[in-house]
């Protein structure tokens, strides 16, 4: 009888071990070099910087869907995985840009070179080509003059450095007509042009158009529609210049949508959520939150109790951005839980509070959001945001903070997810223990 009593543990710590292995090695996992070679790809010259409203934007769209469908994703919107939605955005019009200066008898006095002396900042152009001559006032600082126009305003301003290569995102609500950046020495001679009376004539062969742009959107249905929650990163960035520069958008933001397109191979692997899950890849980002402001407004009754995970430059050596809106602070629920995550497992973090992503218009409306974010500003909306600065190991640290907040969320009901790898080490120990006791046991009896 006691020998039949002391195999029912060896049995039962057999089938979990059984169960909780097989578990083990059904889900995905999680590969920080996949999505390395993810934004290797999005970031190539091929997408020209995936602009919105451009066609290779539209091509970054077609390879997410693909990627969802692989995956298997529901597709969200009806019988499609995109939302369409209207935006401003930055068109390239034929003409070749300058700037140059001329006196009031039509001589050409200075001509500037592009990309050496001038060159456009993405903000806006609302008007390409201001002639400056009379009827004008400006202000001015050491760094920028403001020129008032009719209705007009023109801003011509000098970066830090002399560094033209920076690129703003673009406004197509903003007040300001054009943003010309310059160097120092160009700025003050333009300064000096335009108290003495000389003309100044600028064309910059973008206009302010309108554009039809696509959110990418799926989802894995869980048990309820209640709560659901969302994880999201935005694929556009801001296209290339007029000498053909690219600016590949790497870190900000190919990082983050390969994230989550490996994130959901991973969440997929787990089996049924407690809540639906949806995946978003937002467009219009850089033209001011508008893809993410668009679905929000289209889905706000079924998100309005969502928790919205976003991720916006994922893969720099630096410690790990919680970042919130304004009006939150550490103290803000779903910052304070992921916060507790980085002190618990001693990863570095820091906390960021702006209206700077993809998690702002969800806090608008008050529905719980965050970004992960690597807040490294050094290279991005420059041509030198590329694949080769991006680190696997902090990819892999924002994914064993994030993804435990999101199964903590997604799946708490289900210890075999929320362990499971302590529940295989477990069964395994007990199996060795129950067949060492047991060997003994009958060894005894043989004697």
């Amino acid at each position: 009888m006691k020998k039949k009593l002391m195999v029912i543990p060896l049995i039962l710590f057999l089938l979990l071990f059984g169960f909780s292995f097989y578990k083990y090695h059904s889900i995905h996992k999680f590969n920080a070099n996949a999505v390395k070679k993810n934004i290797d790809f999005l970031s190539n010259s091929d997408f020209k910087g995936r602009l919105g409203g451009t066609l290779e934007n539209e091509e970054a769209a077609r390879y997410i869907q693909a990627q969802f469908e692989a995956e298997n994703l529901k597709k969200f919107n009806s019988n499609y995985y995109y939302q369409v939605f209207k935006t401003n955005y930055p068109k390239k019009v034929t003409g070749t840009p300058y700037l140059k200066v001329i006196d009031n008898t039509n001589t050409l006095v200075k001509t500037y070179t592009y990309g050496k002396d001038f060159k456009e900042d993405l903000l806006s152009f609302k008007q390409n080509h201001p002639i400056l001559y009379k009827n004008f006032s400006f202000s001015e600082s050491k760094y920028y003059i403001k020129v008032h126009s009719g209705n007009n305003i023109y801003v011509f301003y000098c970066p830090e450095k002399d560094n033209l290569s920076f690129r703003s995102s673009f406004d197509g609500n903003s007040p300001y007509s054009l943003f010309v950046s310059t160097t120092e020495q160009t700025l003050n001679e333009l300064k000096n042009y335009l108290k003495n009376g000389y003309i100044v004539d600028c064309f910059i062969p973008y206009e302010n158009s309108e554009t039809n742009l696509k959110n990418i959107v799926g989802y894995i249905k869980g048990k309820s529609s209640k709560n659901p929650i969302v994880i999201s990163a935005h694929f556009d960035h801001v296209g290339e210049d007029l000498n053909g520069n690219i600016y590949h958008g790497a870190l900000d933001n190919a990082s983050g949508v390969s994230f989550i397109i490996e994130m959901s191979k991973f969440l997929k692997s787990l089996g049924t959520p407690d809540r639906d899950i949806i995946f978003a890849a937002f467009n219009g980002e850089e033209f001011g939150l508008k893809g993410s402001e668009a679905f929000v407004n289209k889905y706000l009754s079924s998100i309005k109790t969502a928790s919205e995970f976003n991720f916006d430059m994922v893969g720099s050596k630096t410690p790990l951005c919680i970042m919130g809106a304004k009006k939150d602070s550490a103290n803000t629920d779903l910052i304070r839980e992921t916060a507790d995550i980085c002190s618990n497992d001693n990863v570095p973090f820091n906390y960021l509070f702006e209206n700077a992503s993809d998690h702002s218009p969800f806090r608008d409306n008050k529905i719980s959001a965050l970004t992960f974010c690597d807040n490294d500003t050094s290279r991005i909306h420059t041509p030198s945001d590329t694949a080769s600065h991006i680190s696997t190991a902090a990819i892999d640290t924002c994914f064993e903070v994030a993804s435990k907040e999101i199964i903590n969320k997604a799946y708490a009901s289900n210890p075999f997810i929320l362990y499971n790898k302590e529940i295989t080490l477990f069964s395994l120990c007990g199996f060795i223990l129950s067949s060492l006791i047991t060997i003994v046991f009958i060894l005894k009896k043989t004697k």
